[in-house]
């Protein structure tokens, strides 16, 4: 959406990195829209509010999600690799704007995790419930549906997701890879052959070479 700001009330934070987790990301191509308040009002006639707090995981990556969550107030940053050392911040969204992406309506495992980083509160929307008002109000299920495809495709295109770690002579990497790339999967392949990554994840995941490839 352009013109897109963040909330209101967001004063200068004096570390990089504080800053980074805590200013919300532009809307890129539509893909991050800001609901508006008739939206999120027919939304709230089929959920919940629910308060938050810092560190409060809303959707953890690797599991299902069951829920569809609205930011009414506060902050919540879409991370991957939540808890590891790896762990980086690849979006963060505010008053407005929702989360999950395309996995989400197809009920697909999540593949990051979104977590509250302020206090704040969020109306809890189930599955079901977002599903029938996606195939009865155009005007949620078409921003809704967009901005899933365009999450999606960005993820896509930066690499997110889960990791193939495989020789890239292995058939069966081949084919997991193929198939990844078919059904547009965010994933990342590592290379057993040429990604000095390879070896420490596998030693990390306490598998040999022989045992590869590895999802």
């Amino acid at each position: 959406m352009s013109g897109d700001q963040s909330p209101p009330g967001e004063g200068p934070v004096p570390e990089e990195a504080d800053e980074a987790v805590f200013r919300e990301t532009p809307d890129i191509c539509g893909a991050y829209p800001r609901l508006t308040e008739d939206q999120i009002a027919r939304l709230a006639e089929h959920g919940q509010r629910r308060s938050t707090a810092p560190n409060d995981v809303l959707i953890r990556e690797g599991e299902r999600c069951e829920t569809f969550f609205v930011v009414l107030s506060g902050t919540v940053a879409v991370v991957e690799d939540y808890g590891t050392p790896e762990e980086h911040v690849l979006r963060v969204h505010g008053p407005g704007r929702f989360i999950g992406e395309l996995g989400l309506l197809h009920g697909q495992v999540a593949f990051y995790t979104a977590v509250a980083r302020e206090p704040g509160e969020a109306l809890v929307v189930s599955l079901d419930q977002l599903r029938h008002l996606v195939s009865q109000d155009s005007t949620i299920g078409d921003v809704v549906l967009r901005a899933c495809l365009g999450r999606r495709a960005l993820l896509v295109g930066e690499g997110a997701g889960f990791r193939i770690i495989g020789s890239r002579y292995s058939p069966d990497t081949r084919r997991l890879r193929e198939f990844a790339i078919r059904n547009r999967l965010p994933h990342r392949w590592i290379d057993l052959e040429t990604d000095e990554e390879a070896e420490e994840l596998l030693r990390r995941f306490g598998v040999g070479p022989e045992e590869t490839p590895l999802v």
